[in-house]
């Protein structure tokens, strides 16, 4: 239970003040009455291996505080706690703001959570690192996540998971805004609204929250990948589904699946899949066919030179396009190296740019090992595979470790931004060999696809080592080139989920990643997806690694950013790791997936409709001067009423909560006479890559239209 470990209940929340005029809900808070040796509710407490000692000292604002002390430790942690006596009531949905003053010689600090169960047991219900040693007194504010079904009440308590001391005092927690759940009104409600639909086997009966329950459904898609295509349907990917017996069974038809689904009909159709697809790359080409690349080669096996090691994954060469046309798969050659969750962003004139992932071979010592070998497939608009990949030696090598699907979105100058966002391990310098270290850490910066050599860093990313399985996106409008990356954990080091957000401008002549507004619960594997009103729509994910459903969605609106978020309705069905989701034409959200600790994996896919649908009537496209676009051209296309702005959006394609090429572009100018609108494109290719888009026409209440479908470039 060191902090930071398990699943996190709460996150530090920078710049948040905790109260606006709320009740102090914690007891004797600034220690200063007294019950015996220790303040009236608090209690000195530790677990593991260690040694140490408590007192009272003088305080930050009263004679009293107490100081903890760790003179030996192996493992475990000491801290002060509040007693079961003075514990605070709450009730399910709720969430809590706490904040205190510290002083500590240690960074290995945090604050532990209980809850009590309806039954009356005290269980451990979270942790956070707060850290940062200071000989100062500082003060530390917290959130909670959302209380949990069946719970009574929570406590808390600061401790120290090292050698050294640590001084607490004057906490006060209340009540923090915002409730967990899905809307129930009939009519809408200003959260939006969520409908659950079976797909495959019916579920269980009670939600297997965080996987810690433990049956499985063995039928479904498991939609571990998922493609929105220019026909409306959307290709859901899942390759062996992350199971070995699968695998091991992959000749046998049905065990490899691909599913086309129609979201509007509900039909789904089963696709047959040549090779494991599971935990490959996928980006959609100019003409609309998707490029699959890489995906699993082996599972893990034991080591018999090593007992109790495993070797580790091997990643796959062959790749394949998916062709809507025929529903079919279809070869191209090899790349040069396999990669299992490797990364694919398409460049302004159509090629696509792969990096990352485990290569197809094990190391010198026998281990797995991130591939090196940056590949370019060059895009052929004619050719039966929609290009090839390239040799090589026709490929600029960076030589960086870039992780496994590491995010990089392409600049309005052709260059391609490495976010800071990754799955599992940080991207590393060309120094290191085969494993990173906090020293060699690359960061998030700048590479010119062309040019090997070429690195521009971009500093600023708050906790930048705790962005596994974190999330980054391109904000609307693309051409305001402003990135956000949410929420993230430090896997390697066991460091729980985090609510910082953090906000680049790429088009600063020094671009510097800038504190935003903090999620409302921490989490990883959340889904980001922008909506046709020019909103960031935030939902599912989890507080822990594949454990702890947050239930919890929001909307970010780029335009107003001192709002910071507003809590949507939450998804009914909880969703961590390999949860997909993605954008609908018709404005909907549709979110699907979820593959925790215990084998689980849930087959119900979730629709969310925004707000903005129940606003009133929605305004309609009802036609298009054509539906090829070239770069700087005009187009003309007429609606029932008038709107007031337009946009295009590229259509996601999205795994592990990555999809580095989603954009929305706004006309570079935009003339609305009537029912007559104008849209000039850019004519920059980068801000817009080739391919299809959905072209939505918005009122002045933000209501969307249902999109027409438009080919860029």
């Amino acid at each position: 239970m060191l902090f930071g470990s398990a699943m996190a209940a709460a996150t530090v929340i920078p710049g948040a003040t905790t109260a606006h005029a709320a009740t102090n809900l914690v007891p004797n808070p600034r220690l200063e009455t007294m019950a015996g040796k220790y303040p009236k509710c608090w209690t000195p407490w530790k677990y593991g291996s260690n040694k140490g000692t408590a007192s009272v000292v003088k305080g930050h604002s009263g004679k009293r505080a107490v100081k903890i002390t760790a003179s030996v430790r192996v493992s475990g942690a000491r801290a002060l706690i509040q007693t079961p006596a003075c514990a605070i009531k709450v009730k399910a949905g709720q969430r809590f703001d706490l904040s205190f003053f510290m002083r500590s010689t240690s960074d290995k600090t945090g604050v532990m959570f209980f809850r009590r169960t309806a039954a009356g047991k005290w269980v451990h219900w979270g942790n956070l690192g707060v850290g940062g040693a200071s000989q100062a007194w500082k003060k530390v504010r917290v959130r909670t996540g959302f209380v949990p079904a069946g719970t009574t009440a929570i406590r808390f308590g600061l401790g120290i998971a090292g050698k050294g001391t640590i001084i607490t005092d004057d906490y006060a927690m209340v009540r923090a805004p915002g409730v967990s759940g899905p809307c129930t009104d009939p009519r809408g409600c200003t959260g939006g609204k969520w409908k659950v639909r079976s797909f495959g086997d019916p579920v269980p009966n009670g939600e297997n929250d965080g996987g810690d329950a433990g049956q499985g459904i063995k039928k479904g898609v498991r939609a571990m990948h998922a493609v929105l295509l220019a026909n409306g349907k959307v290709l859901l990917i899942a390759g062996s589904g992350n199971s070995r017996d699968n695998y091991d069974q992959r000749l046998q038809a049905g065990h490899l699946v691909s599913w086309l689904y129609d979201p509007v009909t509900g039909k789904h159709k089963s696709i047959p899949t040549p090779t494991d697809m599971f935990c490959a790359g996928h980006v959609q080409l100019a003409d609309g066919r998707v490029l699959v690349v890489g995906g699993t080669k082996k599972y893990p096996d034991a080591r018999a030179d090593q007992p109790g090691q495993v070797d580790g994954w091997l990643g796959e060469d062959r790749a394949y396009v998916f062709d809507p046309r025929d529903n079919k798969y279809h070869q191209t050659n090899n790349t040069n190296e396999g990669h299992w969750y490797p990364s694919a962003t398409e460049l302004g004139n159509g090629d696509i740019y792969s990096v990352g992932g485990y290569a197809d071979t094990y190391d010198a010592n026998g281990w797995q090992h991130i591939s090196r070998v940056a590949e370019r497939f060059k895009y052929t608009k004619n050719s039966k595979t929609g290009g090839a990949w390239l040799p090589q030696d026709q490929v600029a090598q960076t030589g960086i470790n870039w992780a496994t699907y590491p995010s990089l979105i392409l600049m309005q100058d052709g260059r391609l931004f490495y976010s800071g966002s990754s799955v599992f391990g940080h991207p590393v310098g060309k120094s290191d060999i085969n494993n990173y270290t906090h020293d060699a850490y690359l960061g998030p910066g700048m590479i010119n696809p062309a040019d090997a050599n070429a690195w521009w860093p971009v500093a600023g990313l708050s906790q930048p080592f705790a962005r596994d399985q974190s999330t980054s996106v391109l904000l609307a409008p693309a051409q305001r080139q402003r990135v956000m990356v949410m929420g993230g954990m430090d896997f390697d080091q066991g460091q729980a989920a985090h609510t910082h957000t953090d906000i680049v401008d790429l088009n600063a002549a020094v671009p510097r990643y800038k504190a935003g507004p903090a999620l409302s619960t921490p989490k990883v594997y959340a889904s980001a997806v922008l909506l046709p009103d020019g909103t960031l729509f935030e939902t599912g994910g989890s507080t822990g690694n594949r454990t702890g459903y947050t239930h919890e969605a929001a909307v970010y609106d780029p335009r107003r950013p001192g709002l910071g978020w507003t809590q949507m309705a939450g998804d009914p069905v909880g969703r961590t790791y390999h949860n997909t989701a993605l954008l609908l034409p018709d404005g909907r959200v549709m979110a699907q997936g979820s593959n925790p600790l215990s084998g689980f994996y849930e087959t119900r896919i979730s629709f969310f409709s925004p707000p903005y649908l129940f606003k009133g009537p929605r305004p309609k496209i009802t036609g298009v001067d054509g539906k090829l676009w070239a770069y700087g051209s005009v187009h003309t296309f007429k609606t029932n009423r008038k709107i007031k702005t337009a946009w295009l959006i590229r259509p996601v394609a999205v795994t592990h909560s990555s999809d580095p090429n989603q954009r929305a572009v706004a006309p570079e100018k935009l003339k609305i006479s009537g029912g007559t609108v104008k849209f000039k494109l850019t004519n920059n290719r980068n801000i817009a890559p080739p391919g299809w888009y959905m072209l939505f026409a918005t009122d002045a209440k933000g209501v969307p239209s249902v999109a027409k479908w438009i080919h860029v470039g």
